[in-house]
């Protein structure tokens, strides 16, 4: 019985241990804007540019909307890695050019799960006939 109390107890406190970037609904990026030209251009954005949305939500948490801009042009097109991410959102008191500056050092550069060298997967060869 014990053992069981100890197993509940255990596994209901894991979400207190645990962090992880939730990313963001698209939509709500543009929550932070007040004028009716400014959100327009945010909903804008957000339908028609190819942004990785953990990477931008480490973005809106920029103070300043220049510096969301600015943020989220330096991460577009590219892909992140939420793990490295998440270091840039530990401290509330950073500040913008901080978080831009970790969300840069976490780098854009990650590769599909195919190409990593230490990922079982196999080469594949494909012979076509004739060749």
């Amino acid at each position: 019985m014990r053992l069981a109390i100890k197993s509940v107890v255990l596994i209901a406190s894991i979400p207190l241990f645990a962090f992880a970037i939730e990313p963001t609904n698209p939509s709500g990026f543009c929550d932070r804007f007040i004028g009716e030209k400014d959100i327009e251009a945010c909903k804008t954005r957000t339908e028609n540019e190819e942004v990785d949305w953990y990477a931008v939500t480490v973005c809106n948490l920029q103070k300043d909307d220049k510096a969301f801009w600015n943020c989220w042009e330096s991460v577009k097109g590219k892909s992140f890695d939420p793990k490295a991410l998440a270091q840039c959102t530990e401290s509330e008191d950073s500040s913008d050019e901080d978080r831009q500056a970790c969300v840069l050092k976490a780098g854009g550069s990650r590769k599909p799960a195919s190409q990593n060298t230490s990922t079982p997967f196999q080469n594949m060869k494909i012979n076509k006939r004739g060749q």
